[in-house]
């Protein structure tokens, strides 16, 4: 063929290229918005016109007007009274556009066009499989002592994380010292003992200069006594050492893993004053691994409080159950924490209506103040504006109050490619089993609303659930993503109603396991 045909086949080629890329008689539209502008028509998930996304579906929802109808790429979806719509879309590998389209009783029409690009699945194997971060063991270095230095550090039962941060097996305080045996990516390995590790974010400690001592210490003498609203045990160690502590029930105890210490405790002194606890007793249950067992009177967890204070002796303060002045209001002289989820610049989950759940929650947790507080008790809100508290602040908060129970108030929502028509209801969540109980008393009374029951969860890794020092639950109320659950949401007067069960849970778990007062019982 002659060079000059060459070249003029290969600029017709070029050109019908271009037009086909450009064209914009072709199925595969870029995002857009057509038709009358004064139909309404607001997406709220996705947040953006083009969105990258790593599944094969994505939820959509927006709001109309209530009497419009709505298509999702053709497909008529549910107008709920509220004005909102939800549904999926199918993605396949590559660019992907979805038509949003509602049409008015009169026939007009308004439709936004959203990009959603899903890359190709093998090249995400591809990063997959490039070698995790290598655990490292510094044997040139061993022993290397790491020192907690950060309020509310904490320990992993491995490296794993989600959005909660991984599971935890326990805090520790400022001064804390622990043996790192290893790196693996920002964590350091610390052993407990000769069968346990943990992993400690780097950020919550410093390394000590080579030649550190380890962090040992033989046990003391422990003692248990009480004042008039608590107990308290203390064992006598020479510096402070890594624990972790839990609530056994069935009978109730307290179980305190101490590591780095070996027993020398010949005597345990148990005053009359400590009227909550039965007994007090300790296991050497390895090298360098002391077990300190303490046994409760009462059938119900309340609470402890444990750390060191001034010097290295370890004091765990256990609560005890609270005193009522009369089983018709259990809850008068109570003190009781309520945390509105989120606030400021975190809004938490978004409804199809465009409502945030910063706000809902908000209203909620000022009408369960208020009914509270008109059966008698005390009420610390952790936020009562819209402001963002830190989980640490709020914790903090919690902990230094005289609360004797927890509630945290927040709304569900599910995740991007999941159906947000097959997903509603209510659940309250818990961490620690000791306190199961208050999160099943105050479901069984939201489930008395027209709600869903979306389950009681347990081992839930939430900042404020790992709390100890009370019995604490977290009510998500209802689901932010689906329309039926959010027109209950955001009604004033259901609002009310969650607050009225969420308050008659209360009243089931201070009267089951409250004491009544000397005074009360002796009429």
């Amino acid at each position: 063929m002659h060079s000059s045909t060459r070249h003029l086949l290969s600029l017709l080629l070029f050109a019908l290229c271009s037009f086909a890329l450009t064209s914009p008689h072709l199925p595969l539209e870029r995002p857009g918005d057509t038709g009358r502008e004064d139909v309404r028509l607001n997406i709220v998930v996705p947040g953006s016109d083009s969105t990258t996304v790593s599944l094969s579906r994505h939820r959509v929802a927006g709001n109309t007007d209530p009497e419009n109808r709505a298509f999702i790429n053709g497909k008529e979806v549910t107008v709920y009274p509220s004005g909102a719509f939800v549904g999926l879309v199918d993605l396949d590998v590559g660019e992907n556009v979805a038509e949003i389209r509602v049409r008015t009783p009169e026939g007009d029409t308004r439709a936004r066009k959203l990009q959603f690009i899903r890359p190709d699945p093998d090249d995400a194997a591809l990063v997959a499989e490039a070698p995790e971060v290598a655990i490292r063991y510094p044997e040139t270095r061993l022993p290397v002592v790491a020192e907690i230095h950060a309020r509310r550090a904490f320990l992993n039962s491995g490296s794993g994380t989600d959005r909660l941060g991984g599971s935890r097996l326990g805090y520790l305080e400022r001064g804390v010292r622990l043996d790192v045996v290893g790196e693996h990516g920002s964590f350091y390995i610390v052993r407990l003992a000769d069968n346990m590790e943990a992993y400690l974010p780097m950020r919550f400690a410093g390394l000590m200069p080579e030649g550190t001592p380890r962090p040992r210490s033989l046990t003391g003498s422990a003692t248990a006594t009480g004042t008039d609203s608590f107990d308290m045990v203390t064992l006598s160690l020479s510096q402070r050492l890594p624990y972790i502590a839990s609530m056994r029930s069935h009978p109730n105890v307290i179980e305190v893993d101490i590591f780095g210490a070996d027993s020398n405790t010949n005597w345990i002194t148990h005053q009359q004053s400590a009227e909550g606890i039965r007994s007090v007793s300790w296991d050497q249950i390895g090298t360098n691994h002391f077990r300190l067992y303490i046994h409760l009177e009462h059938d119900m967890h309340w609470g402890y409080h444990i750390g060191y204070g001034v010097g290295s002796s370890l004091r765990v303060q256990v609560q005890r159950p609270p005193r009522l002045a009369s089983m018709n209001r259990p809850l008068e002289g109570m003190s009781i924490a309520v945390d509105a989820g989120h606030g400021g610049n975190n809004r938490g989950a978004l409804g199809a209506t465009g409502a945030a759940e910063k706000d809902i929650v908000l209203d909620i947790s000022q009408k369960l103040r208020d009914r509270l507080e008109q059966e008698g008790a005390r009420v610390l809100m952790t936020r009562d504006r819209d402001v963002n508290v830190s989980m640490i602040e709020r914790s903090e908060m919690v902990i230094a109050s005289d609360a004797q129970i927890l509630v945290s108030i927040h709304a569900n929502s599910i995740g991007s490619a999941t159906n947000p028509d097959a997903i509603l209801g209510t659940s309250s969540y818990y961490r620690h089993d000791a306190f199961q109980p208050l999160a099943r008393m105050v479901h069984h009374r939201m489930l008395e609303l027209p709600l869903g029951d979306f389950g009681l969860i347990g081992s839930f890794n939430f900042s404020l659930n790992a709390i100890t020092e009370m019995p604490n639950v977290l009510v998500e109320t209802a689901f932010m993503s689906h329309p039926e659950d959010e027109m209950k949401l955001l009604d004033p007067e259901f609002q009310d109603r969650m607050a009225e069960k969420i308050v008659d849970g209360l009243r089931d778990y201070f009267r089951k396991y409250g004491r009544l007062s000397e005074t009360y019982s002796s009429l």
